[in-house]
């Protein structure tokens, strides 16, 4: 829950990752590409933990031990970094790389244990 709160917060402190992203004298269409692309990494963020929630909710998830610790683990390492942007002001680099190394894994691991349970064999 925290990396969610935390991707709420980010989302809010917006501006001051696109101008951390951009140079001192930037254009507007540059504001809006990068403001977009913060966006777009928010929202691709918030559908991978969606897909872990639904794995977890419907019980598919939860009783994998190994899974969840490594779930927790990387969302742990997700907040402690997020919160870590929130006070520095990173640029758009550093988000790409969490979500990367800290969101896409476990959700992908989640996505392939929910495939495997509706799979007959």
């Amino acid at each position: 829950m925290a990396h969610l709160v935390g991707l709420g917060t980010v989302t809010g402190a917006g501006d001051t990752h696109v101008r951390a992203s951009l140079p001192l004298e930037f254009s507007e269409e540059e504001y809006a590409r990068v403001n977009t692309e913060l966006l777009c990494a928010l929202g691709l963020a918030a559908v991978l933990l969606a897909i872990e929630f639904g794995g977890f909710f419907t019980g598919v998830s939860m009783i994998q031990c190994k899974q969840e610790l490594f779930s927790v683990g990387a969302h742990a390492a997700a907040s402690i970094t997020l919160g870590l942007a929130l006070m520095d002001g990173w640029d758009l680099g550093g988000f790409w790389l969490l979500l990367g190394l800290c969101s896409a894994p476990p959700s992908t691991e989640s996505l392939l244990d929910i495939a495997g349970d509706a799979l007959p064999f």
